[in-house]
């Protein structure tokens, strides 16, 4: 088993980036001809290892979690999501009791086995149980990479980075998700560099993703950007293979599509979206099974591109030639399905058919209803944006008692099998009470109160659902009778959350919610009176609710800048992003030329964890100028000399700057070591290693590096011998030399 082999495919990056990859939805045990006899097969095969396991567990063991990782990937591919679990629980179970009994072993395919996981408890509708494991799986790929031990693949790390960013996105942590996505895409420049056939494509398909993850925090400008480099480099890998590449620049360009439209480039945005479906209507008309559902999500994005450009005429026959492609596909793709049934209803209402819209909205609330049920625990948030607005079309129709009717049997349904859901819509026919005509408002408003006020003494905790409700109130338009049905109903003053202003509100969301420092900066500048303001506060306090550790970060700086004015509270923020992009700086070359365009990072004392070759350019280009820095990375010969002087001078920083070098760089751990070791010596700390640890590295190094290194520290133990000399003996032994 290859601990590559998952995440690795242009196409299943592409289309899964930032949507919940791996999120299909077939039903369970929808297992095709092919899959069912690579089932069976794979079972048995679970069943022999598992015997032969049990015979002669060394070697038996390995080759059974094998084989369930298998087991549970054709499961979950066969639609059996249920059942795909357990054998991934099996086989993680296993690798990591491997690791433990063989130290140094078997983490890679731990790695591997934990993203899975991953993905079967996502695939259970367990969106946030799915974070922790593939976390898991990062943080094991990144030890075997920096350690570079054996098993160590940066390919794997950039695939596991991907699957985080989806997995934390799925479990509502948008922002969170963006820094793995970058990680991912910094990653696979530098290996497209060096290998260009093999990972452009994985490349391309990782930009589309970072596009996907920057919208959700609606970094407009940067999901673009993104989107259009991941456009032209699959235009020109289908300009080498069309027949591979076609289909994922269609894919790409459905996705630069939709940011543009967000974007307000309604008219690039529908040339992308034309190109896409004319780029998928080849490949269906070639593999009509295998490319329909694509070909229905282009048409989709067309449909909102043309009404974007104000014809919400020309919307309609792309938007019902979806429905009906995904009408030939039956139940593999009933969300599909139910998701295109919604952009027909709006288009249809759009054009003036409120009867129509009814229907096409009340056969998406019907499918989305039926998959919620049957699929306990999944996101709400699909049911809830159709039956939202399956009532706004009714009530323009002026049929609010069907509205609420629709509400009620909802709640009813969902009351037994899903509590939360039931909890979510409840607010909502609440909120939509606001919407109709009286006396219905005011028995929304009573409703809400009541429900706040009960909800409070009965979770103790705000969430997302009771944001929800806070917000229906502070938008209904006669906020007085709002605040006088507050007092009335629980004898209580008006909450701050309450009397918040929603402008207020949504100002500093999009403070907190910048993408950047340097734009939070300048947000900041532009609406300082609001930001400083007393409302702000209440406003963090709130938005606390979806993103605690953001809030929290925010009222501290809000709370700094008024205390010390702008520059002085954003400059150590600006310069620690900058300084964490400079970290990621796929060369050397790239790293000296973002240096010299942010010279002010050369003042940064960089946190603990930074690594030690990146610290020593800091502290030698500070001193010395980056000339004399960036040719200690470049220059082998001119390390050497450094770490002569350093040798010779007793001084311990430098020397323990040449073993960071050594080290990360040109690969030589034994020096690298050694060095860190004899700088703590020159430095009396001669408590904090063990000089015997150096003896592991001695059958990576060549003779001649262990030979120099045994009469460097002889040298220095001649010259400098007290208060150490027991340690510079135990080095000396350490690394092969004579007593």
């Amino acid at each position: 088993m290859s601990y590559e082999d998952r995440g690795t495919g242009a196409g299943d990056e592409a289309r899964g980036a930032g949507a919940g990859a791996g999120d299909d939805v077939r039903q369970e045990g929808a297992a095709d001809g092919p899959v069912r006899t690579e089932l069976a097969r794979v079972e048995e095969e679970v069943g022999r290892r598992r015997a032969a396991a049990e015979q002669d567990p060394d070697t038996g063991l390995p080759a059974l979690a094998g084989a369930l990782h298998r087991l549970s990937n054709l499961l979950s591919a066969a639609g059996n999501r249920t059942g795909a679990l357990p054998p991934a629980k099996e086989a993680a179970r296993i690798y990591a009791e491997l690791g433990m009994q063989h130290p140094g072993g078997f983490q890679a395919e731990l790695a591997l086995a934990m993203g899975a996981l991953g993905d079967r408890v996502a695939d259970t509708g367990d969106r946030a149980g799915a974070v922790p494991f593939a976390k898991q799986s990062v943080r094991l790929q990144r030890e075997l990479v920096e350690e570079a031990r054996p098993g160590a693949s940066v390919p794997a790390l950039a695939a596991y980075l991907l699957n985080y960013a989806t997995r934390l996105a799925g479990a509502g942590e948008a922002v969170e998700a963006v820094p793995r996505a970058e990680e991912a895409v910094g990653l696979l420049r530098g290996l497209a560099e060096e290998d260009p056939e093999v990972f452009l494509p994985r490349l391309a398909a990782a930009l589309h993703a970072l596009g996907n993850h920057r919208a959700a925090v609606s970094d407009t400008s940067g999901a673009v950007e993104a989107a259009q480099e991941a456009r032209s480099r699959f235009r020109a890998l289908a300009a080498q293979r069309p027949d591979a590449f076609r289909p994922e620049l269609a894919t790409a360009l459905d996705g630069l599509a939709g940011h543009l439209d967000k974007s307000g480039d309604a008219g690039a945005g529908l040339r992308a979206a034309e190109e896409a479906v004319a780029l998928c209507r080849e490949s269906a008309a070639q593999r009509p099974e295998a490319f329909r559902t694509v070909l229905a999500a282009a048409l989709r994005t067309l449909a909102r591109s043309l009404a974007g450009t104000g014809d919400p005429q020309e919307a309609l026959p792309p938007a019902r030639e979806a429905v009906g492609l995904l009408r030939e596909e039956g139940d593999p793709v009933l969300a599909d399905l139910a998701d295109s049934l919604q952009v027909l209803g709006t288009y249809v209402e759009l054009n003036g058919d409120a009867v129509g819209a009814v229907e096409a909205f009340r056969e998406a609330v019907a499918l989305h209803r039926s998959l919620a049920l049957e699929a306990s625990g999944a996101p709400d948030a699909p049911l809830v944006s159709a039956l939202d607005d399956l009532v706004r079309a009714l009530a323009r129709t002026g049929e609010h008692a069907a509205a609420i009717e629709e509400f009620d049997e909802t709640v009813e349904e969902f009351a037994g099998v899903d509590p939360a859901t039931a909890r979510r819509l409840g607010v909502e026919r609440s909120a939509f009470l606001l919407r109709c005509p009286a006396p219905l408002p005011a028995t929304g408003v009573a409703e809400l109160v009541n429900w706040l006020d009960e909800d409070a003494e009965r979770t103790g905790s705000p969430d997302t659902v009771t944001v929800r409700a806070r917000h229906a109130l502070r938008t209904y338009g006669d906020i007085a009778a709002v605040h006088t049905a507050w007092e009335e109903e629980t004898f209580t003053s008006v909450p701050d959350w309450l009397a918040l202003a929603p402008e207020t509100l949504e100002r500093v969301s999009a403070w907190m919610f910048a993408p950047d420092w340097p734009r939070s900066r300048d947000f900041w500048s532009r609406n300082a009176d609001a930001l400083g303001g007393v409302g702000a506060a209440s406003a963090l306090d709130e938005l606390a609710v979806l993103d605690p550790s953001g809030a929290q970060r925010h009222a501290l700086l809000r709370e700094a800048v008024l205390a010390h004015g702008v520059t002085a509270a954003y400059d150590p923020l600006i310069l620690r992003e900058q300084l964490a992009q400079w970290l990621e700086c796929v060369d050397w070359k790239e790293s000296r030329a973002y240096l010299e365009d942010h010279p002010r990072l050369l003042t940064v004392r960089p946190p603990d964890a930074t690594p030690l070759a990146h610290v020593a350019m800091l502290d030698i280009g500070r001193t010395e100028g980056l000339d004399a820095a960036y040719r200690l990375v470049e220059d082998r010969e001119a390390l050497q000399a450094y770490v002569d002087r350093a040798l010779a001078d007793g001084d311990g920083t430098a020397l323990m700057h040449g073993g960071g070098i050594e080290g990360q760089v040109f690969g030589d751990r034994l020096s690298s070591l050694t060095h860190a070791q004899v700088a703590l010596v020159l430095a009396g700390a001669t408590e904090g290693f063990d000089p015997d640890d150096l003896a592991a590295l001695l059958h990576r190094a060549p003779e001649e590096t262990r030979a120099r290194l045994v009469r460097e520290t002889v040298a220095l133990s001649v010259r400098r011998p007290e208060p150490h000399g027991e340690t510079w003996l135990r080095i000396i032994r350490a690394l092969g030399g004579e007593d």
